[in-house]
């Protein structure tokens, strides 16, 4: 097999795979479903080599008619959105509510590994698309359910689009936007992409693991669920629970330190980000330290966030004196993370993604030549990415359903990822119901998305270490609010959700004899994670080289801002800024304004959640072939497959998207948007995709006479009079209390939902019934809210707890699992080695 890769002024390099086994080859997969969801999480199995089967009715998926087309030419098998999702998969046209299609449906699940479905609930309910039905059929299926609001709870049976579960987390009221005006989502499709990384990584677990916990499960997704436990609940939920004390977002960027915001300068925007005294101490000396900065005061970030309104007009003078590439590379010399705000043009085109050779090309019957953003993430042993196109309507259904004894007997010689050495048969079935249990991971990633990594991995059963430090505590463990009001690190109460499931040792790796530990403790790991900037693990003898030696069938998962090599690899970045360079920060704002920033990392819980979905992929390839490998995670790369919609419009009409507000990203919706309701901060997300929901949404308004025009009635008349629509939608729904609202909307079949706050998370009768947020009892005796499993599996039953205290995992494995003696032990606490 080859691929053709694209650089940065459309050269290419033509490489050969043909000598990789790809990671999950031997696993089928069939897709079931529209829209973004189903289709990327089952987009993540085909990169790498699963055979995915797309299953579409005979209209096929209604993402077909999205676009973007080129010269705006609609056309269903030219839809740049259906290609970016569809690639490597095969594809076969079903009309599963008659007996014949039905028939043909349960022979594909007989023989598949996992089914993917996003059905509206009461389309599956009809359509007998559930897990006691499919089950029966196949009682080794992963089937996993990834919808808006999930299937169980009041909500389940609501319509619903990305908007409307966006807006149901709480992440724009706390996160996007500005004061008294509409919170906003990314201008993507956030929710559904931030779901599907979740089915991926639970859904491969829980296929590794199946002879772990006696054959298949049902697993149910709510995308919303998934970020308003990961995202939002983390930091916010436990402080609200405690103190009843929550906020909401400023418009100006992140509160608790400056400068920590957005600001324009002479070609454009920058993220003007300098919290520690080094980092604000570098941007002094890049300005010439004017008399102002020089205040001793300043030294302190939150001093700076108190005199923001001082600082952040002073800075903006300097800025708008430069150029944001002027200004990017200066500050980054002197260490500062401060990044321009790359357009999706200047994302797309940058050396550096030219350089890892990110871009590649696949040549598609109908819209010839194409340029795809490559795999999320690097698998050295085993590549994945696009390669062959999304599949024509029906193009593979003969192929597919022409079952003969030979396509059988092919199939079932295929290699299954079945767990062998490592989460499978090897150490027996789970005490626990759990997927990984058996897998041990030493965690040295550190902040927010290293610790979600490991979280992942242990909610689903693996024993997980988080190596840290009392020489340099991290810096989660110092941010308020803190359990019983007493500030220790060990009371941190967004660490503690933030954290949950990992362990923690305490190691100096400065000293040689803590390197030595960290090995010895290596060698009895199955997977190593780091976030660090490339170069630091080699600094404590701790890199992949080394790593290996004494553990040859290691996985190592290293996930730098922009990976481990290019011209970026060095970038300063918190997760705030790193979006920054993706493009996906231009699309964010309100239709026509400015990027408005958002106050904090979506990047960390998102990138934490696909990166354990990579580890299980080389995961899998070991199990297949016995091999480890060093796992180049760029969360750059990783981040701009977000920005997959406005990057085909830009591939194939050369147009650079801007900021959209809450507007559909690709303009195929009106209504689409968030609307004031009654009270101080009350909003109602309503979109309408199709005519009968416009219909419905008329009837429930009581039929106003400007309702009923004529050329209200299809959606591109629609659409030309978005601006006036959204107004006159906003003057009706300011009457109303936004959960009756949306009640009464979804009554006449509209998807419409209210828009959280922080406190709502807490009572929404749809979490609590979810158990999204659960109370737990800290060994220090307190008793603190945290999220729960925000994946609902039918056989695995998860036992969360929460975050650990500094080292309490210390004794059990040095003494334990490493066998030092008492002697031994007690010397290395004296020394401060073990510290």
């Amino acid at each position: 097999m080859h691929c053709l890769l694209s650089g940065f002024l459309g050269e290419a390099v033509w490489y050969s795979t043909a000598a990789m086994s790809p990671a999950l080859e031997g696993l089928r997969v069939i897709e079931l479903g529209e829209g973004v969801a189903a289709a990327y999480c089952a987009r993540l199995f085909a990169d790498f080599g699963a055979d995915v089967i797309k299953v579409e009715e005979p209209r096929g998926d209604v993402v077909r008619t999205w676009g973007p087309f080129p010269n705006d030419l609609p056309d269903p098998e030219k839809s740049g959105l259906f290609e970016f999702l569809n690639t490597n998969k095969r594809g076969v046209v079903l009309g599963i509510s008659d007996p014949e299609g039905r028939t043909a449906l349960e022979r594909l699940v007989a023989d598949a590994d996992v089914l993917v479905e996003n059905l509206p609930m009461q389309h599956a309910r009809k359509l007998r698309i559930d897990w006691a039905s499919l089950s029966r059929v196949n009682p080794n299926l992963v089937m996993i359910s990834v919808t808006p609001f999930g299937r169980s709870g009041p909500y389940s049976d609501w319509k619903g689009y990305d908007l409307n579960a966006y807006h149901l987390t709480a992440a724009g009221h706390r996160y996007c936007g500005l004061p008294g005006q509409a919170p906003l989502e990314h201008g993507t499709f956030s929710a559904e992409f931030f779901g599907a990384a979740a089915a991926a990584a639970w859904g491969l677990a829980a296929v590794l693991g199946r002879e772990r916990v006696g054959g298949g499960q049902h697993l149910d997704v709510s995308c919303a669920e998934a970020i308003a436990a990961v995202f939002v609940g983390g930091q916010n939920i436990g402080a609200y629970a405690q103190d009843g004390k929550w906020e909401r977002r400023t418009g100006v960027g992140m509160p608790l330190g400056a400068p920590a915001t957005i600001l324009p300068c002479k070609d454009g925007h920058v993220w003007m980000l300098a919290l520690e005294p080094g980092q604000w101490n570098g941007l002094r000396r890049v300005m010439g330290d004017p008399d102002w900065a020089q205040a001793e005061m300043f030294q302190d970030m939150f001093a700076r966030a108190q005199n923001s309104d001082l600082i952040y007009p002073l800075l903006e003078e300097w800025t708008l004196q430069h150029g944001k590439w002027e200004i990017m590379e200066k500050c980054q010399a002197e260490g500062v993370p401060i990044t321009a705000v790359f357009s999706v043009k200047e994302a797309v085109e940058q050396s550096h993604l030219r350089a890892r050779r990110y871009l590649v090309e696949v040549e598609h019957p109908r819209l010839g030549r194409v340029r795809h953003l490559g795999a999320p993430f690097r698998l050295p042993a085993c590549p994945g990415g696009p390669e062959r196109p999304a599949p024509l309507l029906g193009q593979h259904t003969e192929e597919v359903l022409r079952r003969t004894p030979e396509t059988q007997h092919a199939r079932s010689a295929r290699p299954r990822a079945t767990p062998a050495g490592t989460a499978g048969a090897a150490h027996g079935p789970s005490t626990r119901g759990l997927p990984l249990d058996g897998i041990r991971v030493a965690n040295f990633g550190w902040v927010w998305a290293g610790p979600v990594v490991g979280q992942t991995l242990a909610f689903l059963g693996a024993d997980v270490y988080k190596i840290e430090s009392r020489t340099r505590i991290d810096l989660t463990r110092t941010l308020p609010p803190f359990g019983g009001g007493v500030r220790d690190p060990d009371r941190s109460l967004s660490n503690h959700a933030c954290w949950a499931g990992n362990g923690s040792i305490t190691l100096n790796l400065k000293k040689p004899q803590g390197q030595e530990l960290a090995r010895k403790l290596v060698s009895k790991c199955d997977v190593v994670i780091e976030n660090f900037g490339p170069g630091v693990m080699e600094e404590f003898h701790l890199g992949w080289d080394e790593l290996r030696r004494v553990r040859p069938d290691l996985v190592m998962f290293s996930m730098p801002a922009a990976g481990l090599d290019g011209p970026l690899k060095d970038i300063r970045t918190y997760g705030l800024s790193l979006t920054s360079t993706t493009g996906l920060d231009s699309l964010t704002g309100y239709l026509g304004g400015p990027p408005i920033p958002f106050e904090n990392a979506f990047s960390d819980p998102y990138n934490g959640i696909l990166g354990a979905y990579a580890i299980l992929v080389a995961l899998a390839h070991r199990d297949r072939t016995g091999k480890g490998q060093h796992v180049d995670y760029s969360q750059q790369e990783a981040m701009m497959q977000l920005i997959g919609p406005a990057f085909m419009d830009y591939m194939l009409n050369g147009r650079v998207a801007r900021p959209i507000g809450n507007r559909h990203p690709l303009a195929v919706a009106a209504p689409h948007g968030v609307f004031p309701c009654a009270g101080e901060d009350r909003w109602i997300s309503i979109a309408v995709m199709a005519d009968e929901e416009w219909r419905g949404l008329v009837r429930a308004m009581g039929s106003p006479e400007w309702a009923l025009a004529g050329d209200l009635t299809t959606a591109a008349g629609r659409r030309g009079r978005i601006e006036d629509l959204h107004e006159r939608l906003a003057a009706w729904t300011r009457e109303f209390e936004p959960r009756t609202l949306a009640e009464r909307l979804q009554e006449h079949g509209v998807a419409a939902a209210p828009v959280l706050s922080v406190a709502d998370l807490l009572h929404d009768p749809h979490w609590r019934a979810r158990k999204t947020f659960i109370e737990v009892s800290h060994p220090l005796g307190f008793v603190e809210t945290i999220y729960g499993a925000y994946v609902k599996m039918s056989r695995s039953q998860v036992d969360v707890r929460p975050g650990p205290r500094i080292g309490q995992d210390n004794e059990r494995v040095f003494r334990g699992l490493l066998g030092l003696g008492e002697g031994e032990y007690r010397r290395l606490l004296d020394e401060k080695v073990i510290d």
